[in-house]
């Protein structure tokens, strides 16, 4: 190999590797979002079905949804700030709406000038309100319908 060479391949590679860092840092980062969106998606419709168990006017809805959220997400986000949780408790149904920021360092990007800024990651869970022991009887009476007509 010829000596005039040699040195073209520590320019490619000068050239090359900072923009195969950008794309690997970028992509990590990305698979950070994919995560964190995740783990929000669960937490929200884990809160939801949680808090569509208490059928009680004495239960206390929304510190349940609350503590269920706080023990689904704890420790599990990896770039996600300044979670903000709004719950929607009616008649028929249970609406948790879950709201966080997803930060990119500034150093993190090739380019100082090229800003993402905080990214809000948004998800929603929403449950039924049903009466568990209502629903049980309403199953019952289906099925001995069922079970009357299937014998004719």
């Amino acid at each position: 190999m010829n000596k005039k060479f040699k040195a073209s391949y520590t320019v490619e590679a000068s050239l090359l590797f900072p923009f195969i860092l950008a794309v690997t840092v970028l992509l990590i980062y990305f698979s950070f979002f994919i995560h964190d969106r995740a783990v929000m998606d669960a937490a929200a419709n884990e809160a939801a079905l949680r808090g569509s168990e208490i059928t009680s006017p004495h239960g206390d809805i929304f510190s349940r949804v609350r503590e269920t959220v706080k023990r689904e997400t704890e420790g599990r986000l990896l770039a996600t700030k300044n979670l903000d949780m709004d719950i929607r408790v009616d008649s028929s149904e249970v609406n948790v709406v879950y709201k966080g920021d997803f930060i990119i360092p500034s150093g993190v990007l090739p380019v100082p000038q090229m800003s993402m800024g905080n990214t809000t990651i948004t998800v929603s869970g929403r449950s039924c309100r049903i009466d568990p022991a209502g629903f049980i009887r309403e199953c019952r009476v289906v099925e001995a319908i069922a079970g009357e007509k299937g014998a004719k």
